[in-house]
């Protein structure tokens, strides 16, 4: 199946994207596993644009294994997408806006338009970033996935997880969801 693909980190000028998830997605990248079409738009409140995202992860991306060839190749699929807040309904909309026209331009060698939104933010805006991703930038199912990857402490305690859990799950299905928490068995 062709398919297209558009990963949007959320909390893109954030330590955590800085430090891992763009270089994970670079180890993506350089070993031909990201589609053929595919673009990766960072979300995040800075008002830095496509090459201020750009020239903040480079740092992280030049120290891994590959080649300055390899990494601008990657860093030319990187756009940015500022917002007033993770919650910002005007800042998603402009994002789907971007979203769709990156898939249009795709449409006639493309039979699927995936959207991938992983949340490199604080679990305290987890719910109204949800919200807003569900209002303006789902996809339509007839279209292709929409999918979110949740990775922080996903919550503090057993009440704090049932909060959250019942936030995200009141606006997405579990089968669009992936939480990864990754302080789970810190304390060993």
């Amino acid at each position: 199946l062709n398919a297209c693909l558009s990963v949007i980190v959320v909390g893109a000028s954030g330590d955590l994207a800085k430090k891992k998830t763009f270089p994970s997605l670079l180890h993506l990248f350089a070993d031909d596993l990201l589609p053929k079409n595919f673009v990766i738009w960072g979300y995040a409140r800075s008002n830095i644009g496509d090459d201020g995202l750009r020239d903040r992860i480079r740092p992280y991306l030049t120290k891994l294994r590959h080649s300055g060839e390899v990494v601008e190749s990657f860093l030319q699929h990187v756009r940015y997408q500022n917002g007033a807040s993770y919650g910002d309904l005007e800042g998603w909309t402009k994002l789907k806006t971007h979203l769709e026209s990156f898939e249009s331009s795709k449409s006639s060698e493309e039979k699927a338009f995936n959207r991938l939104f992983y949340f490199a933010i604080p679990p305290s805006v987890f719910a109204e970033t949800a919200a807003s991703i569900k209002k303006t930038c789902m996809q339509d199912e007839d279209k292709g996935f929409t999918r979110l990857i949740v990775e922080k402490p996903f919550g503090r305690d057993l009440e704090s997880f049932e909060k959250l859990n019942l936030a995200l799950s009141s606006q997405f299905t579990e089968d669009q969801m992936f939480r990864i928490d990754h302080y789970l068995g810190k304390e060993m």
